[in-house]
C-alpha cells in the first residue's frame, strides 16, 4: 500500500521549530555577537545550545532535499525550476523589502540609538545606505532560502544526469553503500567539499558570492537528502534498523565535541565555531550525519501516521520562517529594557516569539488569493511535497 512519508513532515516542522527556538537565544549568548544583545547573557544557555547549532541546519537542508525530490519526481522537466523560483522567489524578495526591515530598524535604535519612525526608516534609509551591517538592506534569515534557490538550479543538471542509463552503475554503487553500515562514511561529501574550497573561501559568511566552501556544504546536505527520498525503499529499512547504532554514535561524537572543544574539560582543545580546524568540521559534520540518520530512523518507525496538527504546522511553517526572527528582535527589544534576569527574559522572548510567528502565520491564510504565496503559504488545497507519496510505511520495521 502507497502512502505519504508522514514522518518527513513532522522532520520538516521539528527542524523549523528548533531553529525557531535558537534564534529566540541568540541574544543572551556572550560568546556571540548578534543583531540585539542582551546586557547579561548566560554561559550555561551558550553551552546547551552549541548542540543543536551542530546540526539543525543540516537538518533543515537534508528536509529540504528531501521534500525537492517528491517536487521533481512529479515534474522533472523545466517546470520544475519554474515552480521552484515561483515557490521561494517571492517570499525571498517580499521578506528582504518588507518583513525583515523592523529587524535592522529596531537594531539601529537600540544598538545605534536611532530616533526615527520606522516609516521614515523604511522610506529613507533601508534601501539607500548600501547592504548590512554597514548599511541596512539585507535577506538577514531569508540567506538560507536564497541558498535553497540557488542551490536548486545548481543542482539541477546533477538530478538530470542520475536519471540517465549510463549513471546505473553509480546510483546502483549510493545505494549500496547508503544500505549499509558504510552510510555512515556518507558525512564524508560535505567534509572533503569544504576543506578542498576553505583555501578560497577561508569565513562563512551567509552571503553566498564568497561563501563558497559552506554553500558547498549545505548542498551536500540537500543533495543527500534528495537522494535518501529518491531511493527510500532501497535505504530507510537499513536506516530505521541502525537507529540505535545512529543515536551512540551521535551521542559519543557530541560528549568529545562537548570536552576537547565547547568547555575545554578534556584538557586539549581541538578547534570550535570561530577556530573551525579539520578536525573539529569533521567531527561536527559526523555529528550532523549521526544525527539525521538517528531523527530519520526513529521518525520513519515510530512516526510515520497521518496527524492532523502536523500537516496543520507543516502548512503553516515557512510563514512561521520568514516571521519569526522579526518576531524575534522585536520581543527582545521590549524585554531586555525590564532587567527581569536572563532565564525569565530568554522565557519571554521564546513564548513571544511563538505567540507572534503563529499569530502572523494564521492571519496570512486570511489574505486573498494567490497574495499568500508572498508570505510562503501554499495556494489552499495545494498539498505540500515534504512527505510524498513513495513507499510503505515503515512502523513495523
Amino acid at each position: 500500500m502507497q502512502q505519504r512519508l508522514y514522518y518527513i513532515d513532522f522532520l520538516r516542522v521539528s527542524a523549523f521549530m528548533l531553529l525557531i527556538a535558537y534564534h529566540a537565544s541568540v541574544a543572551f549568548f556572550p560568546d556571540m555577537k548578534w543583531l540585539i544583545e542582551a546586557p547579561e547573557g548566560s554561559a550555561t544557555l551558550s553551552l546547551i545550545m552549541k548542540f543543536p547549532r551542530a546540526w539543525r541546519l543540516a537538518l533543515l537542508f537534508f528536509v529540504s532535499g528531501m521534500g525537492t525530490w517528491f517536487v521533481y519526481r512529479r515534474c522533472s522537466d523545466l517546470s520544475f525550476l519554474k515552480g521552484r523560483f515561483k515557490r521561494l522567489f517571492p517570499p525571498l524578495i517580499f521578506a528582504m523589502c518588507v518583513i525583515i526591515v523592523p529587524q535592522v530598524w529596531y537594531e539601529r535604535i537600540y544598538e545605534n540609538g536611532y530616533e526615527g519612525s520606522f516609516l521614515t526608516f523604511w522610506l529613507t534609509r533601508y534601501f539607500t545606505e548600501g547592504k548590512y551591517p554597514d548599511g541596512n538592506f539585507t535577506w538577514a534569515h531569508m540567506w538560507f532560502v536564497a541558498y535553497l534557490l540557488v542551490m536548486t538550479f545548481v543542482c539541477y543538471p546533477v538530478f538530470r544526469l542520475i536519471d540517465q542509463p549510463f549513471m546505473k552503475p553509480v546510483t546502483d554503487w549510493f545505494q549500496r553503500i547508503a544500505a549499509s553500515p558504510r552510510v555512515y562514511l556518507l558525512f564524508l561529501l560535505p567534509l572533503v567539499f569544504n576543506l578542498a574550497l576553505s583555501p578560497i573561501f577561508p569565513r562563512q559568511t551567509n552571503a553566498l558570492y564568497n561563501d563558497g566552501a559552506w554553500f558547498a556544504v549545505w548542498a551536500s546536505w540537500f543533495g543527500l537528502g534528495f537522494l535518501f527520498a529518491r531511493y527510500h525503499q532501497a535505504l530507510i529499512g537499513t536506516v530505521v534498523g541502525l537507529r540505535w547504532q545512529s543515536a551512540g554514535l551521535a551521542a559519543v561524537l557530541t560528549l568529545a565535541i562537548y570536552l576537547f572543544s565547547w568547555t575545554g574539560a578534556g584538557g586539549f582543545s581541538i578547534g570550535d565555531y570561530e577556530t573551525m580546524t579539520p578536525l573539529y568540521k569533521a567531527l561536527l559534520m559526523a555529528l550532523a550525519w549521526t544525527m539525521i540518520l538517528a531523527l530519520c530512523g526513529f521518525a520513519a518507525k515510530h512516526l510515520d501516521a497521518p496527524s492532523a496538527i502536523v500537516s496543520w504546522l507543516n502548512r503553516k511553517v515557512f510563514p512561521l520562517y520568514i516571521v519569526h526572527q522579526t518576531v524575534v528582535v522585536a520581543a527582545l527589544y521590549y524585554v531586555l529594557p525590564l532587567g527581569l534576569g536572563v532565564w525569565t527574559e530568554y522565557a519571554l522572548v521564546l513564548m513571544a516569539t511563538f505567540a507572534g510567528s503563529f499569530l502572523f502565520a494564521m492571519a496570512v491564510e486570511l489574505l486573498p488569493g494567490r497574495i499568500g504565496l508572498l508570505v510562503g503559504l501554499p495556494p489552499r488545497g495545494k498539498p505540500l511535497p515534504a512527505g510524498g507519496a513513495e513507499t510503505q510505511s515503515m512502523r513495523g520495521a
